[in-house]
C-alpha cells in the first residue's frame, strides 16, 4: 500500500489550511470589533479600559449607522445618516447614564 502524498494533494491540503486559518482569524476580527461597536469603544480606549462614550449598544450603533442601523446591516448602500458632525460625540456623563 503506497502511503505516499501527491503534489497536488499537498498543495489543496495546504491552500484548505490556509483558508481555514484566515476564516478563523477574520472571524476573531470580527467579533471583536463588532463588540467594540456594541460598547462605542476604539481599540486605543478598550486598551485602556475607558468607556467614556458607551452609550448603550443601540445608541452605539445608531451613532455609527445612523437611524437605519438595521436596514444598513443588509443593504450597506442604504443611505442613513449619521446623526453628529464626526468631530464632537456626546459622552455617557452628558448623556446621564452611569459609566461604567
Amino acid at each position: 500500500m503506497d502511503t505516499a502524498v501527491s503534489l497536488a494533494q499537498f498543495a489543496l491540503a495546504f491552500v484548505m489550511d490556509t483558508c481555514v486559518a484566515g476564516a478563523l482569524l477574520c472571524a476573531a476580527g470580527l467579533l471583536f470589533h463588532g463588540m467594540l461597536l456594541l460598547r462605542g469603544q476604539t481599540t486605543w480606549e478598550w486598551a485602556r479600559g475607558q468607556h467614556a462614550y458607551n452609550l448603550g449598544p443601540c445608541h452605539n450603533l445608531q451613532a455609527a449607522l445612523g437611524p437605519r442601523w438595521a436596514l444598513v446591516w443588509l443593504w450597506p448602500f442604504l443611505a442613513s445618516p449619521l446623526p453628529g458632525d464626526g468631530i464632537t460625540f456626546p459622552t455617557a456623563a452628558e448623556v446621564g447614564l452611569a459609566a461604567s
